[in-house]
């Protein structure tokens, strides 16, 4: 398994800025085994298979580091099982990451995978994102939505911990067309990204304006 997760490493579509490392490939196969561990007892990912958790999702989520800075201040809403924020942190181990889950039970297992990985930097939030303590507004470089219903939702609840000049980032639901906004969000970049098994999607990046 670490050749194929140093596979995915070094995967092109993903054009990673960091170097892969032996430390990148056995922190993966941590979280890979403690995904197929605690997926046994909760259900965090449809896919049980760890080369599918790693194909589909970990694949999927390193593409958010094309809107990304190695040293950002990240909100992750709705993590759920790690899910970008993790392998993100993996690979940027500078950055600083707040995960936000409302389930107790998710929020278990991203605590004992921080712990466990070794992810200096990192929390856990058990709080519906509607519900995210005021005092965390402003704070962050960007904030991430991986699973997503609607996109203009997303950009309304994450909006307000979005710092001045940082960025919102989320890959755009399939057949989804953004509507116009009434937001300090405006549209900074479309990045075409490709999955593992190559469909085209994109992933959108906004920017707030500065106050």
């Amino acid at each position: 398994m670490n050749g194929t997760i140093l596979n995915i490493l070094q995967d092109p579509r993903l054009a990673l800025v960091s170097e892969p490392s032996n430390l990148m490939v056995s922190r993966i196969q941590l979280y890979l085994d403690l995904l197929v561990k605690w997926n046994r007892k909760i259900n965090l990912t449809a896919e049980k298979d760890p080369e599918e958790i790693l194909t589909r999702h970990v694949f999927d989520s390193l593409q958010y580091s094309r809107g990304l800075q190695p040293d950002f201040r990240v909100m992750d809403i709705g993590s759920g099982a790690g899910f970008p924020g993790i392998p993100l942190k993996i690979i940027f181990p500078e950055m600083a990451l707040v995960m936000v889950e409302s389930q107790r039970k998710r929020c278990s297992f991203l605590e004992v995978a921080v712990r466990e990985i070794g992810l200096d930097g990192a929390t856990v939030i058990n709080v519906r994102a509607e519900d995210i303590p005021a005092q965390q507004e402003g704070q962050f470089s960007a904030v991430i939505f991986r699973a997503v219903s609607g996109l203009n939702p997303c950009l309304a609840l994450g909006e307000r911990f979005v710092a001045s000049g940082g960025r919102l980032v989320v890959k755009k639901p399939p057949d989804e067309t953004l509507r116009q906004q009434k937001s300090g969000l405006f549209l900074k970049d479309e990045i075409a990204i490709t999955s593992y098994h190559g469909v085209v999607s994109s992933l959108l990046v906004f920017e707030k304006c500065f106050t």
